[in-house]
């Protein structure tokens, strides 16, 4: 593979900066209140001032036993490494996984991608009235 070839693809490589790991910076994550979910997943997601996306887990031991909760790490891990691309830049993403999250499979990637991708847009009421969510704001850069 030559250079230019090298230039023109993409980093898909999960690397240690793209984890949350720190205690505060999930708090900072969820304190930011940009959410979307499904029946077995729920996203949050907080700009992080960074020019890459990072990726944090949540799943509880009512997903079931280790077994099953590093399985559903280790599929949630992998389909964000396959949508790094199609993410927007500069964005910390939590996963919270629901019970039953061990029961997706190929459908995690695309579930994944509607619910970062909702989280992300902006929000606005309803045209009932009532008060509009807080939308995520742009990240800097």
């Amino acid at each position: 593979m030559n250079a230019a070839n090298e230039t023109n693809q993409i980093d898909r490589r999960f690397r240690r900066r793209h984890s949350v790991r720190r205690r505060d910076d999930f708090a900072r994550i969820f304190a930011h209140k940009c959410s979307a979910g499904s029946a077995r997943l729920v996203v949050y997601v907080a700009p992080n001032g960074l020019q890459w996306c990072r990726l944090g887990l949540s799943v509880g031991k009512r997903v079931g036993n280790a077994v099953r909760r590093n399985r559903v790490r280790r599929r949630i891990r992998e389909s964000f490494r396959v949508l790094k691309a199609e993410i927007p830049l500069g964005f910390d993403v939590v996963v919270v996984a629901r019970t039953g999250a061990d029961e997706l499979h190929s459908e995690l990637p695309d579930l994944l991608r509607r619910l970062i991708i909702k989280a992300v847009r902006p929000r606005t009421g309803k045209a009932t009235g009532s008060t509009p969510r807080p939308s995520c704001p742009e990240p800097p850069g």
